[in-house]
């Protein structure tokens, strides 16, 4: 069974090996040029970057954050992000973990939502978000700067 716990610096490689799955494109990046976006990850407060490990191995990321807020009655909300598993590590229970540790950590910090995006050609993983009780809620919309 899987286990999550916050990336080290050591993780990058693996984890940028995971960000292929969801773009399609390869990361070579260095240490050089990752370390001060782990740095600056590592210093906002609310902000996680996860793995899940199984045998020691990096098998799932996701980023994990916490939006301070003025609507809802000043309660924060949450924010899951670039959550992935390897392949061969799929319906393993893998990215229920991930997910249910955020859900667990939004509750604790008092978050009245956590919001998932999803790519809309993400078909299996929407089905896999809708199993473990997210709902379709807004349309999205993005602009590439």
């Amino acid at each position: 069974m899987a286990t999550v716990r916050l990336a080290n610096e050591q993780d990058i490689p693996r984890i940028l090996e995971l960000y292929e799955e969801l773009t399609g494109a390869r990361h070579d990046l260095t240490l050089h040029e990752t370390g001060p976006v782990f740095a600056e990850i590592n210093a906002m407060a609310g902000h996680e970057l996860l793995v899940a490990e199984e045998d020691g191995v990096v098998v799932g990321t996701m980023v994990f954050l916490i939006v301070p807020n003025f609507s809802h009655g000043a309660l924060p909300w949450a924010i899951v992000e670039n959550l992935v598993v390897d392949p061969a590590h799929r319906r393993r229970g893998v990215g229920r973990k991930l997910t249910e540790y955020a859900i667990a950590r939004a509750r604790e910090a008092g978050c009245y939502k956590v919001q998932l995006l999803s790519n809309v050609k993400r078909g299996e993983s929407h089905r896999f978000y809708k199993k473990l009780g997210f709902k379709m809620s807004a349309y999205g919309f993005r602009l590439y700067l």
